[in-house]
Formats: structure tokens, sequence, C-alpha cells
């Protein structure tokens, strides 16, 4: 079987193309790979130390479209143990200047945890766990996990509503 130069040459494009296609999915699932290993490292970081939550619930308070590990990177904190933004990766959301997170600080730190919704709700939330267990068996079919959480959801957020202090928050 012999080719002639027009059809060699078709061939040669046609798998230049596909080469191109396979690199950019690869450089493409290298970057992914990327950004969910730094939220994933991000999102530890806030669930074990109370400073760096409170530093990203300033944040978002000032920026709500920001988010740790896609908009910012918080560190743990550094010789004097302050949490602190290491680095701000959104130039479209500008970045709160460190006057504006103290003042937001203090105002979270003024709420009593007792009365803070939030707080609150957390303690008796079904975990993450039982809630995407639950979200998985709706999307095969069963919702009765589901209607059990949210029922469990409604009567929290009934028994700790929102309070016109929390609206900012």
């Amino acid at each position: 079987m012999s080719f002639d130069n027009s059809t060699l040459t078709i061939l040669s494009v046609v798998l230049l193309m596909v080469g191109f296609w396979v690199y950019f999915l690869w450089l493409n699932a290298r970057s992914t790979k990327k950004i969910i290993m730094q939220v994933s490292q991000q999102q530890s970081i806030i669930s074990h130390n109370e400073s760096v939550r409170l530093l990203c619930r300033a944040i978002h308070s000032l920026q709500p479209d920001a988010h740790a590990g896609t908009d910012y990177i918080v560190s743990e904190g550094g010789p004097d143990q302050v949490p602190y933004i290491v680095k701000w990766l959104n130039s479209r959301i500008p970045q709160p200047k460190h006057e504006e997170i103290e003042q937001v600080l203090k105002n979270i730190s003024d709420i009593n945890p007792e009365k803070d919704h939030a707080v609150q709700r957390l303690k008796e939330y079904p975990s993450i766990r039982d809630q995407l267990a639950a979200a998985y068996n709706a999307r095969q079919g069963d919702y009765t996990d589901q209607i059990k959480l949210d029922e469990i959801i409604r009567k929290v957020k009934e028994k700790y509503p929102k309070s016109e202090s929390d609206e900012h928050l």
C-alpha cells in the first residue's frame, strides 16, 4: 500500500493536531491537579486552625467572591503565629487592606460564639460525610436519607435563626 504526497501531508497534519491536543489536555490536567491540591491544603489549614478560619471569614465578609485556595493563599502564621495572606491570586478581586481585615476581625471577635447562629448550627448539622452520602443516594434515586437530613437541617435553622447583626457576616 503506497500513499501519495497529499495523503501523507494530511496524515501528518492530523497526527500533529492530535499531538497538540493531547499535550494541551496534559497541561490542563496538571494545572487542575495543582489547583485541587492547593484548595485541599488550604481547606485542611482552615479546618484545623481557628485563627485561620477567622481570617478567611473576615476576607469573605469583605470580598464574598474570594475563596481560599483559588483566589488567595493563607498561612497559619509566621514567627508571631498570626495567620496572614501569603499571596493574592485573583487580580479581578481587590485584595482587602490589612486595616479592613483587622476591623472585620474585631467585629467578628465581638460576636458571642454561644449566640452566633453559624457556630450553633455547625454543632448540630449532620456531618459532611452524611450529607454527601445522602446526596449520592438521592442521585441514584433513593431520597430517604436526603429527606431526613433536609428535615434535620431545617429544624436546626429554625432553632438558630440569623439575627440582624449576623446579616453582614
